[in-house]
């Protein structure tokens, strides 16, 4: 059962259709970057930012990411797996809706996308880290980015307040550049409170799926929101052209990026 200290949900549910077909046999998630999966960088991530443990929501059906975790228990991380419920539907929240049950109880927890890696940070597991110290007085913590402008009809752009730069108004969905003023991108590492779960339904603006940016957004609308301008690169496996992106970030920085096994050394 995951405790109340701070647990940490990395999300590997994906269909990763624009990997097909060779996703169909392999995760998104397990493409290596460097010698390690991207999915074992974010576990040592949340681990080196203090999660007390990790749990990996992963589609069903899937044993590949399966059989990795456990082999990462068996050295004695403090990290599971278990497959998504899809009766709570689709999206990118639904991860978190399967393991509602398990999270109500604690105070906060960290969540990460576990084909999204932040490379070159000054210490590991530091945005992380920083997000959860800095969320005791907010409801939520969010990391952002800024992007080139011409960008952002492909991501969530973060609107904050004008006299509060670190407080989140609202969360817009790919708005068009003319209507940006700071391109601040969301990117997929948040600090989260049970009451999240207030927030996290289907919607249209989703296209009927359970989005956590827009749940997120809801959320800044009657509670505190900030957001935690992330220190490093933020980089992707989610595709071809971003994994080839990721790879050439992570070798021009230095490549001695924490895993668990290294820790343990």
């Amino acid at each position: 059962m995951i405790s109340s200290s701070f647990p940490a949900v990395v999300t590997a549910a994906g269909a990763a259709t624009r990997f097909r077909p060779f996703s169909r046999c392999v995760p998104k998630e397990m493409l290596p970057v460097g010698s390690i999966p991207a999915v074992e960088h974010v576990i040592a991530e949340c681990l080196a930012a203090g999660a007390s443990e990790v749990v990996v929501v992963t589609r069903p059906g899937d044993s590949t990411i399966p059989e990795h975790v456990g082999q990462l228990r068996s050295e004695g991380a403090p990290v599971e797996t278990i497959e998504e419920d899809l009766d709570h539907g689709y999206g990118n929240a639904a991860p978190l809706l399967s393991l509602r049950h398990r999270l109500t109880n604690c105070d906060a927890f960290a969540v990460a996308f576990g084909d999204d890696l932040l490379l070159g940070e000054p210490t590991p597991g530091y945005n992380l880290a920083t997000m959860r110290q800095r969320s005791v007085d907010a409801e939520a913590m969010i990391a952002g980015q800024m992007i080139p402008v011409g960008a952002v009809e492909s991501f969530g752009i973060i609107d904050t307040e004008p006299q509060q730069p670190n407080r989140v108004r609202s969360i817009r969905q790919r708005p068009h550049p003319g209507e940006v003023g700071e391109p601040l991108a969301v990117v997929s590492r948040l600090i989260l409170r049970p009451s999240i779960f207030d927030h996290l339904a289907a919607s249209e603006q989703a296209r009927g799926e359970v989005d956590l940016g827009i749940a997120v957004g809801n959320l800044a609308s009657v509670a505190r929101v900030a957001v935690h301008r992330i220190t490093g690169s933020w980089v992707t496996v989610g595709d071809p052209l971003h994994y080839l992106d990721a790879l050439k970030t992570y070798w021009q920085l230095d490549p001695a990026q924490p895993t668990y096994r290294e820790g343990q050394s």
